[in-house]
């Protein structure tokens, strides 16, 4: 591609027509600029890349996209907002691979990468060649690419959709998240379908209220209606389903439910061992093999999002008892000397879902509560309090405290517990883990919450690997034969 075409694509003509060198691709990152890339300047949290644009041109960058006029020996296209521009210059420059193949959105609070992961794996189940982009990264045929946000930022993502069109991919699950929309990763995106999860308390650091937080989930739902979608798929139980609905008003909606009272197209109602799939014309009772009332909203809505494919129901709904749910998600412990499960709640919502299907009776459940720093504060004190409604034992601690005082998380949680709960509280994340290890040891149902898959803890500005099934799995061992301490 040509420079000028590119500049007449973003209706901002060159002023000096003698500049037209060839795009060899496409980058936001000065550092990874090569001979011939346009570099585009991105507004980041703590990084503004036009103070980059001059290292991006000496290693070889043949133009520049900025927000405003820049001294630079090559073209210079100036856009109202590179964020945006971003995915509409990486859809033309890898020829639109979401027009190539089905693309199905998934955003809401909750559920995000469960409800992805399971769409993925009925499409792969069913024989499609399937794709999937989520906070667990990017998988396609034997492919796994690693990412560092739940969406990618709109070059790699788009770099990624190129990929799996190459290989022969002909649908792809997005997680979306509200960052992801009003950053504009996923612009340029054509939407065959989006689902809707839920919307609950979280991220009002970012977004100042839960309006706000609405609206910026419905622009997926926008996005659907602009690119002429196929479908918006919304959970009839969550009131938020009504705002995602107006701004995709022309677009055929498909409700679910998990309650067989409320009217729905699709219907998943859970039954401990089993669900009941009721869709249209028939009724099927399947087998499942994982826990969970809230994940039969989440099956529910991915069921929704294959619907709108080119399969059968009946063929998808018979592909369900191979499902399993992603890594983190009330995954238990792969160890015979106690009962330990990881799960990745961090919100309050979340958080209730995850113990109200671990609870026991006698309230003996073990919770490892924590919160991450620099993150949302106003839902700690939620958190404390819902661990302490289902649980009589609470160990509190930390994860990702980035720049934040761990002790003023802890604090913060700490408020919320009910004045009759025993607890303990580690400012360290690794000492709470191998103090639940011991709790399990004496028979105990443990789960630890927050970060579920992530192997990785964020303290200052730095990321250490930490894996908290094998920190577990040793403390286990070591403590295995002796008698744990009280």
């Amino acid at each position: 591609m040509r420079t000028k075409r590119l500049s007449a694509i973003l209706q901002n003509e060159m002023d000096d027509m003698k500049l037209d060198p060839w795009v060899t691709g496409v980058e936001t990152d000065s550092r990874k600029v090569s001979s011939g890339n346009v570099f585009i300047c991105i507004r980041g949290y703590t990084v503004d890349g036009h103070k980059f644009a001059e290292d991006a041109v000496a290693n070889g960058a043949s133009a520049v996209i900025s927000e405003y006029p820049l001294d630079l020996d090559v073209p210079n296209v100036v856009v109202a907002d590179t964020k945006q521009t971003a995915g509409a210059v990486a859809s033309v420059f890898y020829d639109h691979p979401s027009h190539r193949m089905r693309i199905y959105g998934v955003t809401g609070t909750n559920g995000k990468t469960t409800t992805a992961t399971l769409t993925y794996d009925l499409l792969r189940l069913s024989g499609q060649r399937a794709g999937i982009v989520s906070t667990i990264g990017a998988r396609f045929l034997n492919q796994t690419i690693e990412t560092a946000n739940t969406t990618p930022e709109a070059v790699v993502l788009h770099r990624i959709l190129a990929d799996m069109v190459d290989a022969g991919v002909t649908d792809c699950v997005l997680e979306v998240s509200s960052h992801a929309l009003m950053e504009g990763r996923v612009a340029g995106i054509h939407f065959h379908a989006a689902a809707f999860t839920n919307l609950t308390h979280d991220h009002l650091d970012y977004h100042r209220s839960m309006d706000e937080y609405a609206r910026a989930k419905a622009r997926l739902f926008e996005q659907v209606e602009v690119t002429n979608g196929d479908a918006i798929v919304l959970n009839a139980e969550d009131q938020a389903s009504r705002v995602m609905a107006e701004f995709a008003p022309t677009r055929r909606v498909i409700m679910y439910s998990t309650r067989e009272e409320i009217e729905a197209d699709i219907q998943v109602i859970w039954r401990e061992d089993t669900v009941l799939v009721h869709m249209k014309e028939f009724k099927l009772e399947v087998p499942v093999r994982f826990m969970g009332a809230f994940n039969a909203a989440n099956l529910a809505a991915a069921i929704g999002l294959v619907s709108t494919s080119d399969m059968a129901l009946r063929k998808i709904v018979l592909n369900v008892p191979g499902l399993t749910l992603p890594k983190g998600r009330l995954e238990r412990l792969d160890t015979e000397d106690a009962e330990i499960y990881i799960d990745y709640a961090h919100t309050p919502d979340g958080l209730e879902k995850c113990l109200s299907t671990l609870q026991q009776d006698d309230g003996s459940l073990v919770v490892v509560l924590s919160a991450a720093g620099d993150r949302d504060p106003t839902k700690r004190q939620d958190m404390g309090r819902i661990a302490s409604q289902y649980s009589n034992e609470v160990i509190v601690t930390v994860h990702d405290v980035r720049m934040e005082n761990p002790k003023q998380i802890v604090d913060d949680l700490v408020k919320g517990l009910q004045p009759n709960v025993n607890y303990v509280t580690f400012e360290a994340r690794e000492d709470a883990l191998r103090h639940a290890a011991m709790q399990a040891l004496k028979g105990k149902r443990v789960v630890v919450v927050g970060k579920g898959h992530d192997h990785v803890e964020r303290i200052g500005r730095h990321s250490i690997p930490f894996n908290e099934s094998d920190i577990l799995l040793e403390e286990l061992k070591k403590q295995k034969g002796q008698e744990p301490a009280v």
